[in-house]
């Protein structure tokens, strides 16, 4: 019973971090396009903008493309380049599979350890950023999203699909319809 429970308990928290992806995802973009047009209108029809607005925008694609690769990874949609998976013998593309999760984990892992010590020296030097915040504020979504990237891939790793296992596109049929 407390398995159960803690499962259900497990699969909430799931659901509720997609959805607060889901929904920081689409804010920060409507904010970039809101930004970036209010910022076009006013050097056209006033000759300037926001003297922190070029930088804000800097820094939100900054956020939209981790938060964007994180949302990609909890479904292991992100770009893959797999056309060795669908030449190889159905028998070996789950194996094949598990060896890309575990590598893109690696190589995500290595990322945020990285992303971890650049954002500890831009707290240590105290850059500044947006008119005198601190800087690594807006840094740190690089060891967090590099971090939960890892993660993901692990576990996809771990637990891949089935759907997965059994073709490069997903579907049961081997891509053959």
């Amino acid at each position: 019973m407390p398995l159960k429970t803690t499962a259900r308990f497990l699969i909430g928290v799931a659901r509720v971090c997609r959805r607060c992806e889901d929904t920081l995802l689409a804010l920060l973009l409507a904010v970039m396009v809101l930004l970036a047009v209010v910022q076009i209108v006013q050097r056209n029809l006033f000759g300037s903008s926001f003297i922190w607005s070029d930088e804000l925008l800097r820094i939100l694609v900054l956020w939209l493309t981790l938060i964007g690769a994180m949302v990609a990874s909890r479904s292991d949609q992100h770009i893959q380049m797999d056309i060795l998976i669908r030449w190889v013998p159905p028998l070996w593309r789950g194996g094949l599979r598990r060896l890309v999760h575990a590598l893109t984990a690696l190589v995500c892992g290595v990322l945020a350890w990285h992303a971890v010590t650049f954002v500890a020296m831009e707290a240590e030097f105290q850059s500044q950023a947006l008119g005198g915040y601190p800087a690594w504020w807006f840094e740190s979504i690089l060891p967090v999203g590099f971090g939960l990237m890892s993660w993901r891939y692990l576990l996809l790793m771990l637990h891949p699909p089935l759907a997965q296992l059994e073709s490069p596109n997903g579907d049961v049929n081997g891509g053959n319809a």
